[in-house]
C-alpha cells in the first residue's frame, strides 16, 4: 500500500523514470546517470529489504524475478538499461516492477502484431514510467477513496 512516507519517494522514482522514459522515447537509450543510480538503489533497498523485513517467501519471490530479468538480460532481450531499471523497481518497489513487466508485456505483444516483426523492439523504460505512474494513481485512487 502507499503510506505517507512511500508517498514522497515514489513521486520522486517517478519523475526520475519519466525522464529515463522520454529520453528512451526519443532517442532509443537512457542515460547512465539515470539508470546506474537507479539499479545502485534497487539493489541496496532489496537487500535491506531482504534482511529488515524477515519475510522469506516475499524476499524469494522477489529475487527470483530480478534473476529472470537477469537472465533476459544476459540473452539479449532487453537493453541494458530496460535489465537496470527494471532490477531497481523490484528493489524499490516491487509492486511496480510487476506491473511494469505487465506493461511492457502488452506493449510488446502490441509492438509485434502491430508491426507484423517477432524480433521488433520498442522503448522498454518509457514502458516501465507509464506502468509506475498507473500504479501510482491507482494505489493513490485507493488511499483517497478509502
Amino acid at each position: 500500500m502507499l503510506s505517507n512516507s512511500n508517498f514522497v519517494g515514489y513521486g520522486v522514482l517517478i519523475s526520475i523514470l519519466t525522464i529515463g522514459g522520454v529520453q528512451d522515447w526519443h532517442r532509443g537509450e537512457v542515460s547512465n546517470w539515470i539508470s546506474i543510480p537507479l539499479f545502485t538503489l534497487g539493489v541496496i533497498a532489496f537487500v535491506l529489504r531482504a534482511i529488515l523485513m524477515d519475510d522469506l517467501i516475499v524476499s524469494t519471490m522477489h529475487l527470483f524475478a530480478m534473476c529472470v530479468i537477469t537472465l533476459a538480460a544476459l540473452k539479449g532481450w532487453m537493453g541494458g538499461a530496460d535489465w537496470k531499471v527494471l532490477i531497481a523497481l523490484f528493489g524499490m518497489w516491487p509492486l511496480a516492477g510487476f506491473s511494469a513487466l505487465a506493461v511492457a508485456g502488452i506493449w510488446g505483444v502490441l509492438a509485434i502484431v502491430f508491426k507484423g516483426n517477432r524480433s521488433t523492439r520498442f522503448p522498454g523504460v518509457t514502458a516501465f514510467a507509464f506502468a509506475a505512474c498507473l500504479t501510482y494513481f491507482i494505489q493513490l485512487s485507493i488511499i483517497v477513496f478509502e
